[in-house]
């Protein structure tokens, strides 16, 4: 016990440059620049629509934008009883370098869009599979702030080229059918989605630190000054 600090300090030593670990953002879309599909990418990001929705750039109002700005807006969805899954946007993002991958974005409906979207990736680029499902409230035709997902415990999300991640309108689960985001409407193609603060953020990946032989001289020299003054206490009790 009496060397206790001699193992504290060497855990401390060997565990310097794995503390300062935070997220970062590895690409984002606020969609605030014009016609630019993404605006900040730390690594590459790629962005396309799926099964012929169109875009538009439209006031982001009531987003988690600090700035004003532009959301994007997404139209031209499937006739009511086809094409789930199949409608919607995708965004590549190049994870190199990056693990503790976060999805995070707006959302808002019109009334007749369809009320459930679903989250789709691949880490191969040619294989997806889902994620999760995201429900709009009954009659909310309001921004929902903050929807996300956590892919960190999804192997091969992290330090991945081909990562991609799509958001495409669906049946209602168990059936056959779209449901409307509004209270009393009905379903239609004509219906729009938008999306605003699409952000995939993590964390760097680390290597472990190996110290330069001057480090560890110096460590040594540490620990030799340490185990000096202990052995003159110890005489001294």
């Amino acid at each position: 016990m009496k060397f206790q600090p001699l193992a504290l300090a060497l855990g401390a030593f060997l565990a310097l440059g794995g503390l300062n670990a935070h997220a970062d953002i590895v690409a984002q879309w606020d969609y605030n620049k014009g016609s630019t599909k993404h605006s900040q990418s730390m690594n590459g990001a790629s962005f396309a629509t799926l099964g012929g929705v169109t875009t538009s750039f439209v006031a982001q109002t009531g987003s988690s934008d600090p700035n004003a700005g532009q959301a994007m807006n997404t139209a031209s969805y499937a006739a009511q009883g086809t094409g789930s899954l199949t409608r919607g946007v995708q965004f590549g993002v190049d994870t190199t370098a990056y693990e503790n991958i976060v999805l995070t974005f707006d959302q808002r409906n019109s009334a007749t869009a369809s009320a459930w979207t679903a989250l789709l990736y691949t880490i191969d680029g040619e294989n997806w599979s889902q994620a999760t499902t995201f429900k709009m409230a009954t009659g909310n035709l309001d921004f929902v702030k903050g929807l996300s997902f956590d892919f960190s415990s999804i192997a091969g999300v992290a330090d991945n080229t081909n990562f991609a991640f799509q958001l495409v309108s669906m049946f209602a689960p168990g059936t056959s059918s779209y449901l409307a985001t509004g209270a009393t409407s009905n379903y239609g193609p004509a219906g729009t989605i938008r999306y605003d603060m699409v952000t995939i953020s993590g964390t760097e990946i680390i290597a472990a630190a190996v110290p330069e032989p001057e480090s560890y001289a110096l460590m040594l020299a540490g620990l030799g000054a340490m185990a000096l003054v202990l052995r003159r206490r110890q005489r001294q009790a």
